[in-house]
């Protein structure tokens, strides 16, 4: 028996080919209406750009009103938008922290001759080795010693004091420098003046990623001096009967022994001098620092931190850029763009004593903007440098920039009009 398609089959197979000719035609009749409409909408094209070149070249002066309108409104935004520049500043503060950003390790101290008193908190990396006559009355065994005394300063809380015996002799104990690596953080720097004393005061934090240490070196004279330690191990002597939980004092009579102390993490030193003819306080401190994270100002601890309060501590100044000068008044705070964030200060270029003011700071670096204030949120005086400054004078940009704005107001007002007038037309 011969096999027979199914009738369902046969039925679907003319209707299928209906299906697909009525598709085709819907698609033909689509493509046919947008060659239609490309074709139209170019003839109109034409037509309507042919009169426009028309009415261009015939109304040359809007054409040319127009091209000033935009001259002048790009001398206007040139005028305006700010643009990084130099400044300059020269301030008295009573204190200031900074991290010195060189490439290399710097000396920060130059010599400071008779120390009446100095104080070196924290962690000491090298072994600090102490020469000559020892004296003290309760540790017998340090009296009886000829041999070098070898103490270890390895706790956050360590302390080495060394001062004079007779404070009214001139003191032989001297701070031929301070030498800081790059990234060494200098904080809490402050100088008073008091019973004829200078006294000097800051904190150094060492990066954590530098192998080396930053280095203090001292010399401690031929004459008598007192010698305090804190949190210490002391080796060279029989320390069994020694109690290290107490501070140890005594009486050393160096032999014009000279101390390198490699000061590792984060240590606070504090020294006074003797106001003499050999001690120029101007002298102390390096030139051209190169810094970043320059600040002046501290902060008010009460022991819940959203009740600290940040205060300022410049005492006056002066502050230059794009030829605009503006004066720095008592606890002011001086800001960059962000008042949270500090001025770029790139370089410190000096650093002064003034004796009955504070410590005077010359700066320089590179900024958009300079706020000044008492308070951070609220600046009273602002400097901003725009894209014409330091091509133009200041006065030649305020003038460009009045003469520009009255003549593109002009220019508006005219276009306006003219088109109007087309349009009534």
């Amino acid at each position: 028996m011969a096999h027979r398609p199914p009738k369902t089959k046969q039925k679907l197979l003319p209707f299928s080919i209906w299906v697909l000719r009525g598709i085709w035609k819907v698609i033909t009749t689509l493509m046919a209406w947008v060659v239609s409409a490309v074709r139209t909408i170019s003839a109109l094209a034409v037509s309507k750009g042919s009169q426009l070149g028309n009415y261009l070249v015939a109304q040359k002066v809007v054409l040319f009103a127009l091209f000033l309108v935009v001259v002048f409104g790009l001398l206007c935004l040139a005028a305006i938008i700010p643009r990084t520049h130099v400044f300059e500043g020269n301030l008295t503060v009573e204190e200031l922290s900074f991290t010195y950003n060189g490439g290399q390790d710097k000396l920060l101290l130059n010599p400071i001759r008779g120390i009446q008193y100095l104080d070196i908190e924290g962690i000491i990396n090298n072994e600090v080795t102490l020469t000559g006559k020892f004296q003290n009355s309760s540790f017998s065994e340090l009296n009886n010693s000829n041999k070098p005394l070898k103490i270890q300063l390895k706790n956050d809380d360590s302390k080495l004091v060394i001062k004079p015996i007779v404070s009214k002799k001139s003191s032989q104990i001297d701070i031929e420098e301070l030498r800081i690596l790059p990234n060494t953080q200098v904080s809490n720097l402050r100088y008073k003046f008091l019973e004829k004393q200078h006294i000097l005061n800051f904190n150094l934090e060492q990066n954590s990623n530098q192998t080396q240490s930053n280095v203090l070196k001292i010399y401690l004279g031929e004459t008598p001096i007192k010698v305090s330690l804190e949190n210490y191990d002391i080796s060279g002597i029989n320390a069994s009967k020694l109690d290290k939980q107490q501070p140890l004092e005594f009486i050393l009579t160096p032999q014009g022994q000279e101390l390198n102390l490699e000061i590792k993490k984060k240590n606070q030193i504090d020294l006074s001098i003797e106001q003499s003819s050999r001690n120029d306080p101007n002298q102390w401190f390096q030139e051209k620092i190169d810094t970043k994270d320059v600040y002046f100002q501290r902060r008010n601890r009460t022991g819940v931190v959203s009740d600290d309060v940040t205060v300022s501590t410049i005492v006056e100044g002066k502050i230059r850029m794009v030829e605009q000068e503006r004066e720095i008044k008592a606890n002011q705070f001086l800001m960059g763009e962000e008042p949270d964030l500090p001025l770029d200060i790139q370089r410190i270029r000096n650093l002064r004593i003034e004796p009955k003011k504070g410590i005077e700071v010359r700066i320089s670096g590179k900024t958009k903007q300079i706020q000044i204030g008492l308070d951070k949120d609220f600046p009273v005086s602002r400097i901003q440098g725009s894209w014409l400054d330091g091509i133009l004078p200041r006065d030649a940009i305020v003038a460009l920039f009045s003469f520009g704005a009255a003549t593109l107001t002009y220019l508006l007002g005219f276009l306006i009009e003219n088109s109007s007038k087309s349009d009534s037309k």
